[in-house]
């Protein structure tokens, strides 16, 4: 007999979100109802959730119906209330009075809840529910990994050049001397990688790009642009900022040093990041996640293990999650790119294009060239 425990569950979170619209967002309600959207999109979700449950609709279109409300409910939730809070202290938040934080909870908890039990339902756990959050938390021990052997390699090259050039290294060196580490890091960590899986070399997934593979790039860079785009308009509607990288700090009183980055984008930084993220992180979810699932899961990683590089720039948690879910959806064009091509080159050029143009912006508005 079919287990459907998950979409069990899934009807509970989903009545919490859907409990949630009776909470005040600052909305014109109806009746009872404070929030219309989300209590559609609660109402969705339940719906689904409750056919499945009773295995009056199909395992594929109710969990997808299902996990599409869902998300649409963290969604909503993240814009309306970062919306809100835009301009509130990073570390004391009052919520306004419009906006109740029960309510914003009950959405987050229904929503969230609502979109792993639908992936749990639509991949049929809870069989297999362990072997996910395993494989979760291994890509995300993995991320860290990688941003601790990148910390130990900076540390050391730092070092290194104080003992060979008097005084403490200037701006230039740091972040060439870092953009070393982040290759010399992520190579140790895929080192560290094979020898632990019995893999070869062969696994390594670069390789000279086909006629196919260079429209992916193409196509990738084009994408990775025109959807920044569109996310910044919507952050500027909402009045929400985004957090400034640690590199824009430090080329605050130099901006030239910005110039040593644009080649360092494509020549290790996104081959550097892409060979940890995609060939060894996304590669390894295949199994468990399936191919989307796992461009899903490793750009949640690839997002969280940038906190460290934009914490000190941000002016408040609301610019810190936006600029997260940034990085999340360019993440997954570059995971999409890698799931359609099997050439780890492909992300590896779209990220370095990315990155080298941000450098040069960086560096037109530093040095007043914009």
């Amino acid at each position: 007999m079919e287990d459907r425990s998950a979409a069990t569950v899934g009807v509970a979170v989903a009545a919490l979100a859907l409990a949630a619209a009776a909470f005040p967002w600052g909305t014109t309600g109806v009746g009872p109802v404070e929030n219309v959207v989300l209590a559609v999109l609660a109402g969705t979700a339940f719906g689904a959730f409750s056919l499945r449950r009773h295995d009056l609709l199909g395992r594929a279109s109710g969990s997808l119906t299902a996990g599409v409300a869902s998300f649409g409910i963290v969604g909503y939730a993240a814009v309306a209330t970062a919306g809100a809070l835009a301009g509130e202290s990073a570390l004391v938040v009052e919520f306004p009075s419009t906006l109740s934080p029960w309510g914003v909870g009950l959405a987050f908890l229904g929503g969230v809840g609502g979109v792993i039990a639908a992936y749990g339902d639509g991949r049929g756990y809870p069989d297999s529910l362990r072997q996910a959050a395993k494989a979760a938390s291994w890509s995300l021990a993995v991320g860290y990994a990688g941003l601790f052997a990148i910390a130990m390699w900076g540390s050391l090259l730092v070092t290194v050049a104080a003992g060979v050039v008097p005084g403490e290294p200037g701006t230039a060196v740091r972040l060439a001397l870092s953009s070393v580490a982040l290759g010399l890091g992520t190579g140790t960590v895929a080192l560290v990688y094979f020898q632990w899986s019995d893999k070869t070399l062969a696994h390594l997934d670069f390789r000279i790009p086909s006629v196919r593979d260079v429209g992916y790039t193409v196509g990738g860079v084009v994408a990775i642009f025109a959807l920044q785009s569109v996310i910044s308009v919507v952050l500027t509607e909402l009045g929400v900022g985004t957090a400034n990288h640690n590199i824009q700090q430090t080329a605050a009183g130099n901006a030239s040093v910005l110039l040593l980055m644009i080649p360092a984008a494509w020549l290790i930084i996104g081959p550097g990041e892409e060979l940890l993220y995609r060939n060894i992180i996304q590669n390894e979810l295949y199994d468990t996640f399936g191919g989307w699932g796992a461009v899903v899961v490793g750009s949640v990683a690839f997002s969280l293990a940038h906190i460290p590089a934009y914490s000190a720039g941000a002016s408040d948690f609301a610019s810190l999650a936006s600029t997260l879910a940034v990085i999340f959806c360019l993440s997954f064009v570059l995971g999409a790119t890698y799931l359609k091509t099997d050439n780890v080159t492909v992300p590896a050029l779209i990220h370095g294009t990315y990155d080298a143009v941000v450098f040069g912006a960086m560096y037109l508005q530093l040095s007043g060239g914009v």
